[in-house]
């Protein structure tokens, strides 16, 4: 269990916008943040702390890791890269991250994984993190990855982790299949906290959506977590009709990865 009074986080990937948002809703709990990203950290507050490394630079993350406590790891590639972006950072990079967190004996990860470590499930079906994961991309097979190295790292180590499988981050829904995907910033600002503070959580993977009406999923893990969400995307229905989005025909997307699931695959170059 990780201490808000005493012990230090760090965060990578803090000047993306799941990062700005941690450090907005953490910031005022938690007396030692680290922060790190490739890009310069704007406006840093007193109990921040701010260095600007590539997750390729394994000696930085070396330095920067001796006297964490907890890492949440934010730090990854979009999709639309190409191959080798996609493994330098989600694969190669995650494991540097992983491995320099071991070696400096942190005993508590927070992994930001993806609902696309199951986009092949048809979207009738309920998926829980019990079910085996079916990627729905590369993308999402290094998202597996990660997890996956998460229970090696408990099994052998005993370093306890929560992957949050993040649904469709945005300040409000978008389209239609994010009335059941939505995670608000409020909602990943709680699963994160509740992730850093749980007592054991073994490895264990949690579905990061808020309480959307038309969830599309099963998660028991998030209520052993204590996570209740706070929002909810249906409340946000008349602003999405106002911009002449159709969210009431029939559900576009037959599997749960949406169009990921459906995309041609990209020519690696290799």
């Amino acid at each position: 269990m990780i201490d808000p009074a005493t012990h230090r986080v760090l965060i990578t990937g803090a000047a993306g916008e799941i990062g700005k948002a941690l450090r907005a809703g953490l910031r005022d709990k938690y007396r030692h943040l680290r922060l790190t990203d490739i890009r310069p950290i704007p406006d840093l507050a007193n109990n921040e702390e701010g260095i600007v490394a590539d997750v390729g630079d394994r000696a930085a993350f070396a330095r920067m890791m001796q006297g964490v406590d907890a890492l949440v790891h934010m730090t990854g590639a979009p999709a639309e890269h190409d191959l080798e972006t996609l493994f330098r950072i989600n694969a190669r990079g995650l494991y540097d991250v992983f491995e320099t967190a071991r070696l400096a004996g942190v005993k508590r990860i927070v992994y930001a994984s993806s609902n696309h470590a199951f986009g092949c499930y048809p979207i009738e079906v309920p998926v829980s993190p019990a079910m085996p994961a079916r990627p729905d991309s590369m993308y999402g097979a290094f998202k597996v990855l990660g997890e996956t190295l998460l229970q090696y790292y408990l099994d052998r180590h005993a370093i306890r982790s929560v992957s949050l499988r993040i649904g469709t981050y945005r300040p409000l829904p978008i389209d239609q299949r994010s009335l059941a995907t939505w995670l608000s910033p409020r909602d990943i600002c709680q699963l994160v906290d509740l992730s850093l503070r749980h007592p054991d959580p073994g490895a264990m993977v949690v579905n990061g959506y808020s309480g959307n009406t038309r969830i599309k999923t099963h998660d028991p893990n998030g209520q052993t977590l204590g996570y209740v969400p706070l929002d909810n995307a249906e409340e946000h229905i008349p602003m999405l009709r106002a911009q002449g989005i159709d969210i009431d025909g029939p559900w576009e997307w037959p599997e749960h990865g949406g169009a990921f699931a459906r995309q041609p695959e990209k020519d690696p170059g290799i």
